[in-house]
């Protein structure tokens, strides 16, 4: 609970105590007026609250802004998924903005280290393997010693986590950053209410930091290299591709089934774009991705190209990259697509383009979801409706 405060008026309580606003101020030695404050706060105890209230306010905002002035190593422990994190980029430049001489440390498991991977607004990259169980712990306090060692100033854990708070306790940062949610933030100190209602992941994040006065960023961001673009190139050339052609590229994949446009549409898709615009057809995706190319492919009349499992996510943002459209459903590679600038088509189905859909205030891309009367995002995998 807050305290009123009664000082002399003095030294450094100055800087704190406004007179009649969040505290009483009496003169030096005047044992009389000390004592008539005394009894003013304790007679009007709505008074005393009050300015116990505004003083505790006080306080916090001259710490934050000394805190502020303070800040040159920024730790951002980034989600577990490569969506989330690619979405967390804006965070990234948001707080590279706000804080142009700070450094900014990634913590990502080793999965998502495309995602981040060039990407200017970051000077470190700590991997963290992707384990379960005691062993996740005991390498979390190999990870807590690094940590200390780097004497960050500020930590933002981006989904709550009692270990990874705990960790950043342990490490003695001095600033905590997270979500209020019951004992996965206990060991944090600066705990932002979950915002009401839905919003986009991106703006989800952004919301951590706005405290610290930073400017709402509106796209994500993802960067590929020199070397992709001319991968890319050596890509298209081998399969008589060339820039005057209409490229299209299918990416049909997604981490659940629900998420996925039937095979037989993107068939249907493909085949229709080659006979009316006599576009090119390249179908794309992961190594796991790689036998449902492959079926999509044998119900077409004419053969793709297919690029399942031949690219790595950089080389496959440098084809997205070269297309003059990428159509794909709601995953990663359509992030990246809308990242890079591509005009994209996502295919969304059971969960919400508001929360998880592109990101990008450029609008080259264009959402297509059918309203079958369902409440969004839906995860029952049993759904008769699919």
């Amino acid at each position: 609970m807050a305290k009123p405060v009664i000082g002399s008026e003095v030294g450094g309580i100055l800087d704190v105590i406004q007179k009649e606003e969040n505290g009483l101020l009496v003169s030096p030695g005047d044992a009389r007026e000390l004592s008539k404050a005394i009894i003013e706060l304790l007679d009007n105890k709505e008074k005393a609250r009050e300015m116990g209230k505004k003083a505790r306010e006080t306080v916090r905002t001259k710490r934050l802004k000394n805190i502020t002035m303070e800040i040159r190593k920024i730790l951002i422990i980034h989600p577990n998924w490569r969506g989330d994190v690619l979405f967390s980029t804006a965070l990234v430049r948001a707080l590279k903005d706000r804080f142009p001489r700070a450094s900014i440390c990634s913590l990502i498991v080793s999965c998502c280290k495309e995602i981040l991977e060039r990407n200017p607004d970051i000077d470190e990259l700590i991997f963290q393997p992707r384990t379960k169980g005691l062993k996740n712990f005991l390498r979390g306090f190999k990870l807590v010693f690094l940590l200390r060692r780097k004497r960050f100033d500020v930590a933002f854990l981006l989904t709550p986590s009692f270990s990874r708070s705990l960790f950043l306790f342990l490490a003695g940062i001095p600033l905590r950053v997270g979500y209020k949610k019951n004992r996965k933030s206990i060991f944090l100190n600066k705990k932002v209410d979950l915002p009401i209602g839905d919003r986009h992941r991106a703006e989800h994040f952004l919301g951590l930091a706005y405290f610290l006065g930073i400017k709402k960023e509106k796209d994500y961001h993802f960067f590929i290299s020199l070397e992709d673009e001319q991968w890319a190139d050596d890509f298209l050339n081998k399969n008589r591709i060339d820039k005057k052609d209409f490229l299209v590229i299918l990416n049909p994949g997604g981490n659940w089934e629900l998420k996925r446009w039937p095979a037989k549409s993107f068939a249907l898709l493909g085949d229709k774009l080659i006979q009316e615009y006599k576009a090119k057809i390249i179908i794309s995706g992961s190594e796991e991705d790689r036998e449902l190319a492959e079926r999509i492919s044998s119900l077409m009349q004419a053969k793709p190209i297919l690029a399942a499992g031949k690219t790595t996510l950089k080389q496959l943002g440098a084809l997205f990259k070269k297309a003059n459209l990428v159509i794909a459903n709601d995953s990663g590679p359509m992030h990246i697509a809308v990242a890079l600038g591509s005009p994209v088509i996502a295919l969304f189905g059971p969960t919400s383009s508001q929360i998880t859909g592109p990101y990008s205030q450029r609008k080259n891309w264009r959402v297509i979801q059918k309203n079958v009367g369902c409440p969004l995002p839906c995860y029952n995998l049993n759904c008769s409706q699919k």
